[in-house]
């Protein structure tokens, strides 16, 4: 990206569908609902699993530094209340600070052997991932 910033909205997309922080929602159907056979009775509690079906082969792969469109159909701020998050606080908050980020510094590198990762059934992201920078 540093090469060239003008991918910065792909590098954005790819990281919500790849990595995406919230791994399962949950939620309660408020009709029958027929998938693949099975109906799942309205009141029934659903677990959906963004993180898996941000991984399926069959509907996306990683494409961060292909050109091209991104993929529409990653499965991470799609409907309801968080489409507002989802189509404004991606580019205003992720794609300004990786903007800054990519003028101020030259170079990283990330020591991955020290990173560790939060433990959470639901939440995927760093406790400690530690860096070291080349400040432009």
């Amino acid at each position: 990206m540093f090469a060239d910033p003008a991918r910065i909205p792909d590098w954005v997309e790819e990281t919500l569908r790849y990595d995406t922080s919230s791994q399962m929602l949950a939620r309660v159907t408020t009709a029958d609902v027929t998938l693949h056979g099975t109906t799942i009775p309205a009141g029934d509690r659903v677990l959906l699993l963004a993180g898996s079906a941000n991984r399926d082969p069959g509907v996306s792969r990683s494409r961060p530094l292909r050109p091209g469109p991104r993929h529409p159909r990653h499965r991470q701020l799609r409907r309801g209340p968080p489409l507002l998050h989802g189509r404004l606080a991606r580019p205003a908050e992720a794609q300004v600070a990786l903007e800054e980020l990519i003028k101020r510094i030259g170079s990283y590198e990330i020591d991955a052997e020290d990173a560790k990762r939060v433990h959470s059934v639901n939440v995927r992201g760093f406790a400690t991932l530690p860096t070291t920078f080349e400040v432009r």
